[in-house]
């Protein structure tokens, strides 16, 4: 007996008929796999706010914005090296990071065109962006061996940027804030083990208020809406983390599975929790308190992982943005419609062999965090043939005996749950061999 069990699609928005061929500067493709093909070919972050969708690309000088929709609205060339983004609380202003240039730049996000550019001094390379206590933080290269956290005062007419005198970071580190913690800076190591800090920065300046030494090597890092948790994604871990925003103790992991590379809060605080490899899914996604994931997504196709920094939520909570890379080619942007539906999850069971012309009874289970309607049913196909449709009783159980031809020795049979109002649908499947 040989199991599989995978996830439906992802529901995904794509509108292939109005965009032109592939190429053309400025336009996406939906692809027939699944996702909508950006024209970039380099990721650093994706974020997304009300109305827009936004991939900086480093490799490309740019940034990509997006409707939620997918379809292109403009690329904001001339990007040296654009890097990490950040967004002021109105959404008129988005800030990259332009690390081949030493600076920041300032992007009118009405009409997508960059108004200013902050120098941040030679060499500092600024990658990492965040706004909190009123100043736009970055994390940069302070010396050959150490990097450190600038700050902008952006509320001037020429703003004053302010570099760190006691830098303490092995690598650029990741930064992050919350509205629900407005003088709160997170800073996390990105390469290395010098731990994650949590900073009081109302004065303008750094006053550590918190330090764990129990993380390093982050990819990416997220502050819960209320501003009272911090959760990690390491690179080299199994799980994401969860730590209290006031003393970095942990607080709980959430069991995602390699490698850990992206995390996303909306604001509700529903989790978004995304790994690189190593699984059947790609994002786990989690409700406010809970550490059991009520939804798994599967991006396909599967050879092409989720990109480190990859998770965006449109601010209400109803879309899920991500961004994956086919290994050499554009970046492929999919968008979760339905991404309050809970997972339908099949487990299946059979012997592994029978006899010939004798049938064979496969049992199963329909279960998942959110009850499902009280009469349901399964569909049920031996090798794309259908079978009679199986009820499922109250406690999710089910079962179906089959006599394959004789000539048909390795059947394959495939079980779907449609799906409802609650639930995305789910399919497992389970092989028996017949033998004489």
């Amino acid at each position: 007996m040989r199991l599989r069990r995978r996830a439906a699609a992802a529901a995904l928005v794509l509108t292939a008929a109005s965009f032109p061929l592939l190429g053309a500067p400025g336009t996406a493709v939906a692809q027939p796999g699944g996702g909508i093909v950006l024209p970039v070919r380099s990721h650093w972050q994706t974020l997304a706010d009300s109305r827009h969708v936004y991939v900086s690309a480093p490799g490309d000088d740019a940034v990509l914005a997006t409707d939620h929709d997918g379809q292109v609205v403009k690329k904001v060339e001339g990007l040296d090296g654009a890097r990490g983004m950040t967004e002021s609380a109105d959404e008129s202003t988005l800030y990259v990071a332009l690390p081949d240039a030493d600076a920041i730049a300032v992007i009118d996000t009405a009409t997508l065109t960059e108004t200013r550019r902050i120098a941040t001094g030679a060499g500092t390379e600024p990658e990492n962006l965040a706004l909190a206590g009123g100043y736009l933080f970055f994390g940069y290269q302070a010396t050959v061996f150490d990097s450190g956290i600038g700050s902008v005062d952006v509320a001037e007419a020429a703003p004053t940027v302010t570099l760190d005198d006691n830098p303490v970071w092995y690598g650029k580190p990741r930064l992050a804030s919350s509205p629900g913690a407005p003088d709160r800076l997170v800073a996390a190591e990105s390469l290395g083990t010098a731990g994650m800090r949590v900073y009081d920065v109302s004065s303008g300046t750094l006053r550590e208020t918190a330090y764990s030494d129990a993380v390093g090597d982050v990819e990416d890092v997220a502050v819960t809406p209320d501003g009272s948790s911090v959760i990690t994604a390491d690179g080299y871990d199994y799980y994401h983390q969860r730590w209290h925003l006031s003393d970095l103790t942990q607080e709980a992991r959430y069991e995602t599975g390699p490698y850990p590379n992206s995390v996303a809060v909306d604001s509700h605080g529903t989790v978004a929790a995304g790994i690189v490899a190593g699984g059947e899914w790609d994002v786990h996604i989690y409700r406010p308190g809970e550490t059991t994931a009520y939804r798994t997504v599967a991006l396909s196709p599967g050879y092409a992982n989720l990109l480190d920094r990859g998770l965006a939520w449109a601010p209400d909570g109803n879309r899920l943005f991500t961004t994956r890379f086919p290994y050499s080619g554009e970046v492929i942007l999919d968008i979760v419609t339905d991404v309050a539906k809970a997972s339908s999850t099949i487990t299946l069971s059979a012997p592994p062999t029978n006899p010939v012309g004798t049938p064979v009874t496969v049992t199963g289970k329909l279960t998942s965090l959110t009850p499902f309607p009280e009469h349901r049913v399964v569909s049920v196909t031996r090798n794309n043939v259908e079978l009679p449709e199986v009820k499922v009783r109250r406690d999710g159980t089910f079962s179906f005996s089959d006599t394959p031809p004789d000539w048909n020795t390795y059947p394959e049979y495939t079980v779907t749950y449609a799906g409802d109002d609650r639930h995305v649908s789910g399919t497992a499947t389970v092989m028996v061999e017949f033998v004489g």
